[in-house]
């Protein structure tokens, strides 16, 4: 058993598996662009200057953060410099993640998973999982073990590092998902227009009745090769455009 925690943007998603089967799904209405927007507000700065602290200095857990640790922000037409306190920012963050991980013990409450059914713990991923000391504060709030969940065993060597970041994790996904419905679709295809063997008895009455039939032109079979190798192509060009119509509405769920 194991919970998935993709932490977007604009979202969370948790994914329940058991036994290799997906019981349960939830969207928590949260992620990293209310972290965002929770430090302009408290703090007083610019939307800009609250991403780049949060990625920078920002911590899940306040008590892990230096107290007397300060974040200079230069202030806007000819105000002074603004001091931003690293614990503050810490305090602001830890809220609202806990806030979300209290969703995600409740959604599993509801399920019952929430105790011994899940040996595999809590993997976290999306970009909203790099914040520091985010596992201990979701071992904390759910008491399950936690980890950062990479993509990295996807990819094959001498991929680019950024590709392992836990940002990634969803997009990889969808890739693999795709591939995996061609290699099924391909072979279904296959399946269903594999070659047939010809009877002898049938062999022995087309070569009897050859001298009957008329000689086709040469330009009439190669008018039925191309509408064979168009009707090819036509399915392919329509498996692709369900595979894009696929990742759109992914995409569309995750926006």
């Amino acid at each position: 058993g194991v919970a998935i925690v993709d932490i977007g943007g604009g979202t969370t998603d948790l994914a329940v598996f058991y036994e290799g089967i997906l019981k349960h799904t939830a969207v928590i209405p949260f992620g990293g662009e209310n972290i965002t927007n929770d430090i302009k507000t408290g703090l007083g700065v610019l939307k800009t200057q609250a991403e780049q602290m949060k990625v920078q200095f920002g911590s899940a857990l306040a008590n892990e953060a230096k107290a007397n640790a300060f974040i200079t922000i230069p202030g806007m037409r000819g105000l002074p410099p603004k001091e931003i306190s690293v614990k503050n920012l810490a305090n602001i963050i830890q809220a609202r993640m806990s806030e979300i991980m209290d969703f995600v013990t409740y959604h599993l409450k509801q399920v019952g998973m929430d105790s011994r059914m899940l040996n595999g713990g809590i993997v976290l991923t999306g970009g909203g999982s790099q914040l520091k000391h985010l596992i201990q504060l979701t071992e904390y709030v759910t008491g399950l073990n936690a980890r950062i969940g990479y993509p990295n065993e996807h990819l094959a060597s001498g991929h680019i590092d950024e590709l392992t970041k836990p940002m990634y994790s969803t997009c990889i996904g969808l890739i693999l998902k795709g591939y995996d419905d061609y290699e099924r679709n391909r072979k279904q295809f296959e399946k269903k227009f594999r070659a047939v063997e010809i009877p002898t008895e049938l062999k022995k009455e087309a070569v009897e009745e050859k001298a009957a039939i008329v000689s086709v032109p040469e330009e009439s079979v190669q008018v039925e090769t191309r509408k064979s190798e168009l009707g090819i192509n036509r399915f392919w060009s329509k498996f692709k455009d369900n595979l894009i119509d696929l990742f759109k509405e992914e995409e569309d769920k995750h926006l």
